[in-house]
Protein backbone atom coordinates (compact mmCIF):
# COMPACT_ATOMS: atom_id res chain seq x y z
CA UNK A 1 0.00 0.00 0.00
CA UNK A 2 1.19 3.20 -0.82
CA UNK A 3 2.30 5.80 1.61
CA UNK A 4 -0.68 8.41 0.40
CA UNK A 5 -3.55 5.29 0.49
CA UNK A 6 -2.41 4.29 3.67
CA UNK A 7 -2.69 7.70 5.19
CA UNK A 8 -6.08 8.20 3.98
CA UNK A 9 -7.09 4.85 5.27
CA UNK A 10 -6.17 6.14 8.62
CA UNK A 11 -7.46 9.59 8.25
CA UNK A 12 -10.52 7.55 7.81
CA UNK A 13 -10.06 5.74 10.73
CA UNK A 14 -9.43 8.76 12.96
CA UNK A 15 -12.65 10.56 11.81
CA UNK A 16 -14.84 7.34 12.50
CA UNK A 17 -13.31 7.49 16.05
CA UNK A 18 -10.67 4.30 15.73
CA UNK A 19 -7.42 3.43 15.79
CA UNK A 20 -6.05 7.09 16.44
CA UNK A 21 -2.17 6.09 17.00
CA UNK A 22 -2.38 4.31 13.68
CA UNK A 23 -3.06 7.78 12.47
CA UNK A 24 0.31 9.00 13.38
CA UNK A 25 2.95 9.72 10.56
CA UNK A 26 4.78 6.44 9.61
CA UNK A 27 8.63 7.69 10.54
CA UNK A 28 7.03 8.54 14.30
CA UNK A 29 5.46 4.85 14.91
CA UNK A 30 8.91 3.58 13.73
CA UNK A 31 10.60 6.11 15.92
CA UNK A 32 7.85 4.55 19.19
CA UNK A 33 8.67 0.57 18.38
CA UNK A 34 12.21 0.96 18.42
CA UNK A 35 12.01 1.70 22.03
CA UNK A 36 10.32 -1.89 22.69
CA UNK A 37 12.07 -5.23 22.90
CA UNK A 38 12.38 -6.34 19.57
CA UNK A 39 9.61 -9.54 20.30
CA UNK A 40 7.53 -6.77 20.98
CA UNK A 41 7.80 -4.61 17.83
CA UNK A 42 7.49 -7.63 15.70
CA UNK A 43 4.15 -8.13 17.44
CA UNK A 44 3.02 -4.48 16.81
CA UNK A 45 2.03 -6.33 12.79
CA UNK A 46 -0.79 -7.66 14.32
CA UNK A 47 -2.37 -5.10 15.62
CA UNK A 48 -3.74 -3.84 12.08
CA UNK A 49 -3.04 -4.03 8.52
CA UNK A 50 -1.72 -0.13 8.55
CA UNK A 51 1.05 -1.61 11.05
CA UNK A 52 1.85 -4.42 9.13
CA UNK A 53 4.96 -2.98 7.46
CA UNK A 54 6.29 -0.49 9.84
CA UNK A 55 8.75 -3.09 11.52
CA UNK A 56 10.17 -4.41 8.30
CA UNK A 57 10.34 -1.22 6.14
CA UNK A 58 12.60 0.68 8.76
CA UNK A 59 16.31 0.00 9.87
CA UNK A 60 16.19 -2.79 12.49
CA UNK A 61 17.28 -2.14 16.16
CA UNK A 62 18.13 -5.61 18.04
CA UNK A 63 19.11 -6.13 21.70
CA UNK A 64 19.54 -9.69 22.62
CA UNK A 65 19.04 -8.36 26.21
CA UNK A 66 15.73 -7.70 25.27
CA UNK A 67 14.95 -11.49 24.58
CA UNK A 68 13.89 -13.99 26.87
CA UNK A 69 16.94 -16.39 27.60
CA UNK A 70 14.81 -19.23 26.46
CA UNK A 71 14.20 -17.91 22.90
CA UNK A 72 17.33 -16.20 22.37
CA UNK A 73 19.23 -19.12 20.48
CA UNK A 74 16.72 -19.20 18.03
CA UNK A 75 14.95 -15.68 17.62
CA UNK A 76 18.32 -13.95 17.53
CA UNK A 77 19.08 -15.78 13.96
CA UNK A 78 15.76 -15.50 13.03
CA UNK A 79 15.58 -11.92 13.19
CA UNK A 80 18.61 -11.02 11.33
CA UNK A 81 17.55 -13.47 8.65
CA UNK A 82 13.85 -12.02 8.20
CA UNK A 83 14.42 -8.21 8.60
CA UNK A 84 14.69 -7.31 4.96
CA UNK A 85 17.43 -4.47 6.55
CA UNK A 86 19.26 -1.84 6.95
CA UNK A 87 20.17 -2.71 10.30
CA UNK A 88 20.66 0.15 12.18
CA UNK A 89 21.72 -0.82 15.57
CA UNK A 90 22.61 -5.15 16.57
CA UNK A 91 23.49 -5.07 20.63
CA UNK A 92 24.58 -9.13 20.83
CA UNK A 93 25.71 -8.39 24.78
CA UNK A 94 25.35 -12.68 24.89
CA UNK A 95 26.69 -13.26 21.12
CA UNK A 96 26.54 -17.39 21.10
CA UNK A 97 28.52 -18.37 18.23
CA UNK A 98 27.23 -21.89 18.03
CA UNK A 99 23.63 -21.08 17.35
CA UNK A 100 24.53 -18.10 15.23
CA UNK A 101 26.63 -20.43 12.83
CA UNK A 102 24.22 -23.46 12.83
CA UNK A 103 21.14 -21.48 12.30
CA UNK A 104 22.27 -18.66 9.95
CA UNK A 105 25.70 -19.70 8.32
CA UNK A 106 27.16 -16.54 7.31
CA UNK A 107 25.88 -14.06 9.39
CA UNK A 108 29.46 -12.22 9.42
CA UNK A 109 28.56 -11.25 5.77
CA UNK A 110 24.65 -10.50 6.35
CA UNK A 111 25.41 -7.54 8.74
CA UNK A 112 28.23 -6.27 6.31
CA UNK A 113 25.67 -6.74 3.34
CA UNK A 114 22.59 -5.23 5.96
CA UNK A 115 25.02 -2.20 5.92
CA UNK A 116 24.91 -1.82 10.13
CA UNK A 117 25.26 1.29 11.28
CA UNK A 118 26.20 0.14 15.07
CA UNK A 119 27.02 -3.22 15.92
CA UNK A 120 28.40 -4.58 19.56
CA UNK A 121 29.59 -8.10 20.02
CA UNK A 122 30.50 -9.37 23.67
CA UNK A 123 31.27 -12.94 23.87
CA UNK A 124 29.94 -15.06 26.34
CA UNK A 125 32.80 -15.39 28.45
CA UNK A 126 31.82 -16.36 32.03
CA UNK A 127 32.67 -20.24 30.94
CA UNK A 128 35.65 -19.19 29.03
CA UNK A 129 38.32 -18.58 30.66
CA UNK A 130 41.07 -15.81 29.16
CA UNK A 131 44.17 -18.17 27.53
CA UNK A 132 47.73 -17.46 28.91
CA UNK A 133 50.03 -14.63 27.84
CA UNK A 134 52.18 -17.48 25.43
CA UNK A 135 48.86 -17.71 23.76
CA UNK A 136 48.72 -14.01 22.87
CA UNK A 137 49.05 -14.47 18.88
CA UNK A 138 47.89 -18.10 18.63
CA UNK A 139 44.29 -17.71 17.19
CA UNK A 140 41.21 -19.10 19.94
CA UNK A 141 38.93 -20.76 17.33
CA UNK A 142 36.01 -20.53 20.28
CA UNK A 143 35.89 -16.88 19.94
CA UNK A 144 37.79 -15.73 16.61
CA UNK A 145 35.99 -12.91 15.32
CA UNK A 146 34.88 -13.27 12.04
CA UNK A 147 37.16 -11.21 9.35
CA UNK A 148 33.96 -10.10 7.68
CA UNK A 149 33.34 -7.62 10.47
CA UNK A 150 36.13 -5.73 9.75
CA UNK A 151 34.82 -5.32 5.69
CA UNK A 152 31.96 -3.05 6.16
CA UNK A 153 31.59 -0.31 4.71
CA UNK A 154 28.80 1.33 6.99
CA UNK A 155 29.91 0.44 10.02
CA UNK A 156 30.08 3.80 11.93
CA UNK A 157 30.16 2.13 15.93
CA UNK A 158 32.12 -0.94 16.76
CA UNK A 159 32.39 -2.38 19.94
CA UNK A 160 33.84 -6.00 20.36
CA UNK A 161 34.26 -7.65 24.03
CA UNK A 162 36.43 -10.93 24.58
CA UNK A 163 37.39 -12.06 20.80
CA UNK A 164 40.56 -12.86 19.62
CA UNK A 165 41.91 -11.46 16.66
CA UNK A 166 43.60 -13.38 13.41
CA UNK A 167 47.14 -13.48 13.73
CA UNK A 168 47.30 -12.12 10.32
CA UNK A 169 45.36 -8.90 10.29
CA UNK A 170 47.97 -6.50 9.05
CA UNK A 171 48.54 -8.89 6.27
CA UNK A 172 45.16 -8.61 5.12
CA UNK A 173 44.99 -5.88 2.35
CA UNK A 174 40.72 -6.37 2.10
CA UNK A 175 40.57 -5.22 5.92
CA UNK A 176 38.78 -1.95 5.86
CA UNK A 177 36.33 0.29 8.00
CA UNK A 178 36.03 3.77 6.19
CA UNK A 179 33.03 5.18 7.77
CA UNK A 180 33.98 4.12 11.48
CA UNK A 181 33.73 6.91 13.92
CA UNK A 182 33.86 4.67 17.02
CA UNK A 183 35.52 1.96 18.15
CA UNK A 184 35.79 0.01 21.42
CA UNK A 185 38.11 -3.12 22.25
CA UNK A 186 37.93 -4.58 25.43
CA UNK A 187 39.58 -7.82 26.57
CA UNK A 188 40.86 -8.80 23.82
CA UNK A 189 43.58 -10.54 21.81
CA UNK A 190 45.86 -8.63 19.73
CA UNK A 191 49.43 -8.05 18.73
CA UNK A 192 51.19 -4.71 18.73
CA UNK A 193 51.75 -4.57 15.16
CA UNK A 194 47.83 -6.01 14.12
CA UNK A 195 46.47 -3.24 16.95
CA UNK A 196 48.34 -0.15 14.81
CA UNK A 197 46.91 -1.73 11.50
CA UNK A 198 43.31 -1.68 12.93
CA UNK A 199 43.40 1.70 13.30
CA UNK A 200 45.01 2.53 10.15
CA UNK A 201 41.67 1.30 8.43
CA UNK A 202 39.60 3.44 10.36
CA UNK A 203 40.60 6.43 8.55
CA UNK A 204 37.52 8.78 10.24
CA UNK A 205 37.76 7.39 13.27
CA UNK A 206 37.16 9.87 16.22
CA UNK A 207 37.03 7.83 19.26
CA UNK A 208 38.80 4.82 20.47
CA UNK A 209 38.45 3.31 23.39
CA UNK A 210 40.87 0.58 24.66
CA UNK A 211 40.20 -2.00 27.73
CA UNK A 212 43.68 -3.30 27.81
CA UNK A 213 44.31 -6.71 29.83
CA UNK A 214 46.89 -9.22 30.30
CA UNK A 215 46.28 -10.83 27.08
CA UNK A 216 46.43 -6.96 24.88
CA UNK A 217 49.28 -5.72 23.05
CA UNK A 218 51.75 -4.43 25.65
CA UNK A 219 53.66 -1.55 23.66
CA UNK A 220 50.45 0.48 22.59
CA UNK A 221 51.36 3.49 19.70
CA UNK A 222 48.71 5.47 18.85
CA UNK A 223 48.93 7.12 15.28
CA UNK A 224 45.47 8.71 13.43
CA UNK A 225 45.32 12.15 11.99
CA UNK A 226 41.45 11.92 13.14
CA UNK A 227 41.23 10.93 16.14
CA UNK A 228 39.65 13.04 18.80
CA UNK A 229 39.15 11.49 22.30
CA UNK A 230 41.30 7.90 23.55
CA UNK A 231 40.37 6.26 26.50
CA UNK A 232 42.71 3.28 27.94
CA UNK A 233 40.99 1.35 30.72
CA UNK A 234 44.71 -0.60 31.85
CA UNK A 235 43.65 -3.65 33.51
CA UNK A 236 47.06 -5.48 32.86
CA UNK A 237 48.79 -7.29 35.69
CA UNK A 238 52.22 -6.62 34.23
CA UNK A 239 53.66 -3.17 32.98
CA UNK A 240 53.16 -1.64 29.58
CA UNK A 241 53.48 1.05 27.32
CA UNK A 242 51.07 3.71 25.95
CA UNK A 243 52.31 6.10 22.99
CA UNK A 244 50.45 8.57 21.66
CA UNK A 245 52.88 8.83 18.47
CA UNK A 246 51.07 11.22 15.97
CA UNK A 247 47.58 12.42 16.45
CA UNK A 248 47.66 16.01 15.12
CA UNK A 249 43.35 16.08 16.00
CA UNK A 250 43.33 14.60 19.55
CA UNK A 251 41.50 17.07 22.49
CA UNK A 252 40.99 14.21 24.68
CA UNK A 253 43.43 11.17 26.45
CA UNK A 254 41.60 9.79 29.59
CA UNK A 255 43.54 7.12 31.48
CA UNK A 256 41.96 4.68 34.25
CA UNK A 257 44.18 2.58 35.83
CA UNK A 258 42.56 -1.00 37.53
CA UNK A 259 45.83 -2.35 38.83
CA UNK A 260 47.63 0.09 40.78
CA UNK A 261 50.93 -1.43 41.53
CA UNK A 262 51.29 -1.84 37.41
CA UNK A 263 53.40 0.55 36.23
CA UNK A 264 52.49 2.00 32.83
CA UNK A 265 54.89 4.12 30.65
CA UNK A 266 52.63 7.04 28.81
CA UNK A 267 54.44 8.61 26.25
CA UNK A 268 53.14 11.69 24.55
CA UNK A 269 55.31 12.57 21.21
CA UNK A 270 52.90 14.31 18.71
CA UNK A 271 49.89 15.65 20.04
CA UNK A 272 49.59 19.27 19.45
CA UNK A 273 46.00 19.40 20.06
CA UNK A 274 45.97 17.74 23.63
CA UNK A 275 43.42 19.76 25.87
CA UNK A 276 42.34 17.49 28.69
CA UNK A 277 44.33 14.46 30.30
CA UNK A 278 44.00 12.62 33.12
CA UNK A 279 44.10 10.34 35.34
CA UNK A 280 48.25 10.50 35.63
CA UNK A 281 49.11 8.60 38.49
CA UNK A 282 52.17 9.84 40.45
CA UNK A 283 52.85 6.27 42.03
CA UNK A 284 52.54 3.95 38.86
CA UNK A 285 52.64 6.15 35.61
CA UNK A 286 56.05 6.73 34.17
CA UNK A 287 55.23 9.78 31.88
CA UNK A 288 57.34 10.70 28.98
CA UNK A 289 57.03 13.91 26.93
CA UNK A 290 59.08 13.62 23.62
CA UNK A 291 62.32 12.33 24.72
CA UNK A 292 62.46 13.35 28.02
CA UNK A 293 61.27 10.73 30.64
CA UNK A 294 60.12 12.91 33.80
CA UNK A 295 61.31 12.36 36.96
CA UNK A 296 61.15 14.02 40.67
CA UNK A 297 63.76 16.56 39.52
CA UNK A 298 62.66 17.57 36.19
CA UNK A 299 62.58 21.39 35.44
CA UNK A 300 59.88 22.58 32.64
CA UNK A 301 62.28 23.51 29.45
CA UNK A 302 60.52 23.40 25.83
CA UNK A 303 61.10 19.69 25.66
CA UNK A 304 59.17 18.53 28.78
CA UNK A 305 56.18 21.20 28.55
CA UNK A 306 52.84 20.64 26.29
CA UNK A 307 51.28 23.83 26.83
CA UNK A 308 47.85 22.92 25.00
CA UNK A 309 46.65 21.19 28.31
CA UNK A 310 44.04 22.81 30.07
CA UNK A 311 42.15 20.37 32.18
CA UNK A 312 44.73 17.83 34.56
CA UNK A 313 43.70 15.17 36.78
CA UNK A 314 46.38 13.41 38.96
CA UNK A 315 46.36 10.75 41.85
CA UNK A 316 48.61 11.84 44.52
CA UNK A 317 49.12 10.18 48.08
CA UNK A 318 49.64 13.82 49.82
CA UNK A 319 51.57 12.17 52.66
CA UNK A 320 54.44 10.62 50.82
CA UNK A 321 57.33 12.83 50.03
CA UNK A 322 58.45 10.97 46.76
CA UNK A 323 54.91 11.70 45.33
CA UNK A 324 54.88 15.41 46.00
CA UNK A 325 58.04 15.76 44.11
CA UNK A 326 56.57 13.29 41.23
CA UNK A 327 53.31 16.04 41.18
CA UNK A 328 55.24 19.03 41.10
CA UNK A 329 57.14 17.30 38.35
CA UNK A 330 54.33 16.18 36.36
CA UNK A 331 52.71 19.67 36.71
CA UNK A 332 55.31 21.71 35.22
CA UNK A 333 55.27 19.95 32.24
CA UNK A 334 51.65 21.18 32.03
CA UNK A 335 52.53 25.15 32.53
CA UNK A 336 48.93 26.69 31.17
CA UNK A 337 46.68 24.06 33.05
CA UNK A 338 43.12 26.34 34.46
CA UNK A 339 41.27 23.40 36.31
CA UNK A 340 43.30 20.72 38.37
CA UNK A 341 42.09 17.82 39.63
CA UNK A 342 43.82 16.08 42.33
CA UNK A 343 42.48 12.22 43.52
CA UNK A 344 44.15 12.35 46.76
CA UNK A 345 45.30 8.20 46.97
CA UNK A 346 45.65 5.93 50.13
CA UNK A 347 48.79 4.32 50.69
CA UNK A 348 49.54 1.13 49.31
CA UNK A 349 50.47 -1.91 51.33
CA UNK A 350 53.66 -1.89 49.67
CA UNK A 351 54.41 1.94 51.25
CA UNK A 352 56.92 1.21 53.89
CA UNK A 353 56.75 2.79 57.35
CA UNK A 354 60.02 4.58 57.04
CA UNK A 355 58.04 6.38 54.08
CA UNK A 356 57.45 10.40 55.26
CA UNK A 357 53.94 10.64 55.99
CA UNK A 358 52.93 13.63 56.52
CA UNK A 359 55.19 14.73 59.52
CA UNK A 360 57.17 17.64 57.37
CA UNK A 361 54.13 19.22 55.29
CA UNK A 362 55.98 22.56 54.91
CA UNK A 363 59.37 20.70 53.17
CA UNK A 364 56.99 18.57 51.17
CA UNK A 365 54.93 21.02 49.64
CA UNK A 366 58.50 23.52 48.31
CA UNK A 367 58.68 21.26 45.82
CA UNK A 368 55.23 22.35 44.55
CA UNK A 369 55.74 26.07 45.30
CA UNK A 370 57.63 27.48 42.18
CA UNK A 371 54.85 25.40 40.03
CA UNK A 372 53.55 28.16 37.19
CA UNK A 373 50.65 26.49 36.65
CA UNK A 374 49.70 26.47 40.31
CA UNK A 375 50.57 29.76 41.33
CA UNK A 376 49.79 31.88 37.86
CA UNK A 377 47.24 29.98 36.10
CA UNK A 378 44.93 27.14 37.85
CA UNK A 379 41.24 29.24 38.45
CA UNK A 380 39.85 25.87 39.56
CA UNK A 381 41.15 23.50 41.85
CA UNK A 382 38.80 19.67 42.80
CA UNK A 383 40.47 17.30 45.38
CA UNK A 384 38.62 13.94 45.22
CA UNK A 385 38.43 11.37 47.86
CA UNK A 386 39.06 13.51 50.42
CA UNK A 387 39.20 11.86 53.24
CA UNK A 388 40.02 14.53 56.22
CA UNK A 389 43.80 13.73 56.75
CA UNK A 390 45.77 16.17 57.94
CA UNK A 391 47.97 16.30 55.11
CA UNK A 392 45.27 16.88 52.68
CA UNK A 393 44.43 20.06 55.25
CA UNK A 394 48.22 21.00 55.13
CA UNK A 395 47.72 20.87 51.12
CA UNK A 396 44.87 22.94 51.14
CA UNK A 397 46.52 25.37 53.08
CA UNK A 398 49.06 25.30 50.55
CA UNK A 399 47.12 25.97 47.88
CA UNK A 400 45.05 29.18 49.62
CA UNK A 401 48.37 30.72 50.18
CA UNK A 402 50.11 30.05 46.66
CA UNK A 403 47.07 29.89 44.11
CA UNK A 404 47.00 33.15 43.28
CA UNK A 405 44.06 33.27 40.60
CA UNK A 406 42.07 30.79 41.86
CA UNK A 407 39.02 30.98 41.72
CA UNK A 408 37.11 27.77 43.19
CA UNK A 409 38.21 25.12 45.06
CA UNK A 410 36.22 22.10 45.63
CA UNK A 411 36.84 19.44 48.11
CA UNK A 412 34.70 16.12 47.64
CA UNK A 413 34.07 13.55 49.93
CA UNK A 414 32.88 9.81 48.57
CA UNK A 415 34.00 7.48 51.20
CA UNK A 416 31.21 5.72 52.33
CA UNK A 417 32.20 5.17 56.15
CA UNK A 418 32.56 8.74 56.25
CA UNK A 419 29.38 10.09 54.47
CA UNK A 420 27.79 7.61 56.94
CA UNK A 421 29.44 9.69 60.14
CA UNK A 422 28.14 13.15 60.56
CA UNK A 423 30.28 14.11 63.17
CA UNK A 424 33.09 13.37 60.85
CA UNK A 425 31.49 15.26 57.58
CA UNK A 426 31.16 18.15 60.18
CA UNK A 427 34.92 18.06 60.94
CA UNK A 428 35.91 18.12 58.05
CA UNK A 429 33.76 20.95 56.85
CA UNK A 430 34.73 22.89 60.40
CA UNK A 431 38.72 22.63 59.77
CA UNK A 432 37.70 23.91 55.39
CA UNK A 433 36.05 26.77 57.28
CA UNK A 434 39.02 27.66 58.85
CA UNK A 435 41.43 28.06 55.73
CA UNK A 436 41.89 31.93 54.95
CA UNK A 437 42.04 32.32 51.11
CA UNK A 438 43.44 35.47 49.82
CA UNK A 439 41.32 35.65 46.91
CA UNK A 440 38.14 35.87 49.16
CA UNK A 441 37.01 32.81 48.11
CA UNK A 442 36.33 29.46 50.71
CA UNK A 443 36.62 25.39 50.29
CA UNK A 444 33.50 23.80 49.43
CA UNK A 445 32.56 20.30 50.79
CA UNK A 446 31.11 18.13 48.21
CA UNK A 447 28.93 14.86 50.08
CA UNK A 448 28.82 12.71 46.64
CA UNK A 449 29.28 8.74 46.13
CA UNK A 450 32.27 7.83 43.70
CA UNK A 451 30.41 7.50 40.31
CA UNK A 452 30.76 3.89 38.87
CA UNK A 453 33.44 3.03 36.17
CA UNK A 454 30.85 2.97 33.29
CA UNK A 455 29.55 6.50 33.71
CA UNK A 456 32.91 7.93 34.18
CA UNK A 457 33.77 6.14 31.06
CA UNK A 458 30.45 7.36 29.33
CA UNK A 459 31.12 11.02 30.14
CA UNK A 460 34.79 11.10 29.00
CA UNK A 461 34.14 9.63 25.86
CA UNK A 462 31.34 12.46 24.93
CA UNK A 463 33.14 15.71 23.88
CA UNK A 464 29.88 17.76 24.67
CA UNK A 465 31.04 17.25 28.41
CA UNK A 466 33.71 20.47 28.55
CA UNK A 467 35.50 18.54 31.70
CA UNK A 468 34.76 14.53 32.18
CA UNK A 469 36.99 14.63 35.79
CA UNK A 470 33.90 17.02 36.92
CA UNK A 471 31.81 16.06 39.37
Amino acid sequence: MADGTRSRVRRRRLAAGRDRLSALPDDLLHHTITYLPVTEAIATAALSSSWRHIWRSYPLVLKDADIPEPARDALVPRVLAEHPGSFRSVILYDCRLASLNRELPGWPRLLVDKRTQQLLLAHPHRNLPAPPPSTVNQPDAARLLPADILRSGSLQDLSLDFWTFSADLCRRADINLPQLRILTLTRVVISDQDLECLIAVCPVLESLGLGLTLNNAKHVRLRSKSLRCALVVDGRSKDGEFTVVDTPLLQRLYLLQQFKGVALAVRIACAPKLRVLGYLDTRTHKLQIGDSVIRPDTMASARTVVPTVEILALAVNLGISGEVKMLASFLRCFPNVETLHIESAPHYPSVTASEPSGEHHARFYQEVSQVDCLRSHAKKLVIHDFRGDQNEFEFVKFIAMNAQELQSLLVVVSDQEILSSADKVNEIKEELQCVQFPTGISAVLHELPKAAVVYRLKRAADLTINDPFEC
